[in-house]
């Protein structure tokens, strides 16, 4: 079998296993370099048994002047040879590295799919297919382990991920170079891959050698057979870290249980963590092993009561659960209800409040009482929680202790305290939604002074 051979025979294994379709309409994205050239001359061999239909994609990106205004039309010229309708775009990726403050690689990069993703939806596309082949992929393998990765990283480029399609990732750079030789395929050499400037060129034609050289002939073949253990190994982890999601996260509550997370081993951990910021609107892009880490940990030994954020979600911590939501809690503003003798409704709070000045005949049922001098009806609201509120607890004699030491000790959610429902006058609470008794709650025995009586139910 020849080379060429090879590359089809590698094709086709590339669409069973990733299921791609007869009929399939694929973009191709023609750069005029030997490897896509040669991707696209296979594929257009393919088209006829598969049915495909193709189209290519190329881009200049305005960096190598004449060059790359030479590259563009030869792509043009053997589109047209191989009667596969082109499309050519040209646009600044330097000034736009400039602007955005990212490197010129990472620019590109974005532009380029970017761009693509477009071009894919304007023309009905099913794929964007690249050029990446094996040595490529060793490149990324060894590039994600020297800048720092997790298990996801080593599989350093997928063969089918979303819409983005890589058939040639069996296929050595020797094998496509023999194929372009043998059939004579035009390709133009870009000098900007020479530059040692950029990452990837470095550990390209100096890292790379001189591991295969010094080190280990089989370099690029040991690592992309790592990208395929750590691939499939990766799969196995994505279905139990969604497991275990459903076994730990109330979605309908938007909770995660503590009990169940902190019983988990450390590695279903820090996946859940990762998984919980892709599914829930989170950025996983920066999210690295120092943030998880802090998160799991503030999970397992945080106070209670208190939250975090991290981008882009927020996370309230209470005593059985974490609260989990992508956009701060936002307190509902209600403003104080001022409360009179007779019956008060108060459906902002979800209460009624009856004030007598003699107790009420008869048992009154689901509802608080109290019994507080009646000089403090003239002052007497419903009202949220401010800033040196404080409470007489039953028991207490008399002292007072502060709101917040109260609720902290109640472990009431920090998005529920703001929304928490409390009888005042002035800066002292007679009675919380949920909270220990006050002192007005026991009627004295013995009293010179004028009395009211207050009843709170709780409508809701």
């Amino acid at each position: 079998m020849n080379d060429f051979e090879i590359i089809k025979s590698e094709i086709k294994s590339s669409f069973l296993g990733c299921d791609i379709a007869r009929g399939a309409h694929l973009l191709v994205a023609v750069s005029g370099g030997i490897d896509s050239m040669v991707l696209l001359r296979a594929l257009c061999a393919l088209a006829e048994e598969f049915d495909l239909k193709l189209s290519a994609v190329h881009l200049d990106h305005m960096y190598r002047g004449d060059a790359a205004i030479a590259d563009a039309n030869l792509v043009k010229r053997y589109c047209r040879s191989l009667g596969v309708k082109c499309h050519v775009y040209r646009r600044p990726v330097g000034r736009l590295a400039a602007a955005t403050g990212c490197g010129f690689e990472a620019a590109a990069r974005q532009l380029r799919y970017r761009l693509f993703s477009a071009l894919k939806y304007a023309i009905a596309a099913d794929y964007i297919v690249t050029a990446h082949h094996r040595d490529d992929l060793a490149e990324s393998v060894l590039m994600h382990i020297i800048r720092g990765s997790g298990i996801d990283g080593l599989i350093g480029i997928e063969g089918l991920g979303g819409d983005l399609y890589r058939p040639l990732l069996a296929v050595s750079k020797e094998t496509l170079s023999k194929a372009a030789e043998t059939l004579k395929i035009p390709y133009n050499h870009d000098v900007s891959n020479d530059d040692a400037s950029f990452f990837r060129n470095r550990v390209r034609h100096h890292l790379m050698p001189q591991l295969a050289r010094d080190y280990n002939r089989s370099v690029v073949d040991h690592l992309a057979q790592l990208s395929s253990i750590v691939g499939l190994e990766r799969d196995y982890l994505k279905t139990d870290t969604a497991r275990f999601y459903r076994e730990v996260f109330d979605a309908a509550r938007g909770a995660l249980s503590i009990a169940r997370y902190c019983g988990a081993h450390e590695a279903r951990r820090r996946r859940l963590i990762r998984h919980l910021f892709a599914v829930l609107g989170g950025s996983v892009v920066d999210l690295t092993f120092k943030h998880v880490a802090q998160l799991d940990q503030w999970i397992l030994k945080g106070a209670v009561n208190s939250q975090q954020m991290l981008h882009g979600l927020y996370f309230f911590k209470d005593r059985a659960f974490v609260r989990i939501t992508s956009n701060p809690v936002q307190p509902v503003k209600r403003a104080a209800s001022a409360l009179q003798l007779g019956e008060n409704e108060l459906p902002a709070y979800g209460l009624k409040v009856h004030i007598s000045e003699t107790p009420l005949s008869g048992k009154v049922s689901n509802c608080s009482h109290l019994c507080i001098p009646a000089e403090q009806l003239a002052e007497l609201v419903v009202r949220t929680r401010q800033a040196g509120d404080f409470m007489r607890l039953k028991g207490m004699h008399g002292r007072s202790k502060s709101l917040k030491k109260i609720l902290n000790e109640a472990a009431i959610a920090i998005e529920t305290r703001a929304q928490l429902p409390l009888l005042a006058s002035g800066s002292e609470i007679f009675w919380g939604l949920g909270l220990r008794p006050s002192q007005y709650c026991a009627v004295p025995i013995d009293s010179n002074q004028k009395l009211i009586y207050i009843y709170v139910i709780c409508c809701d």
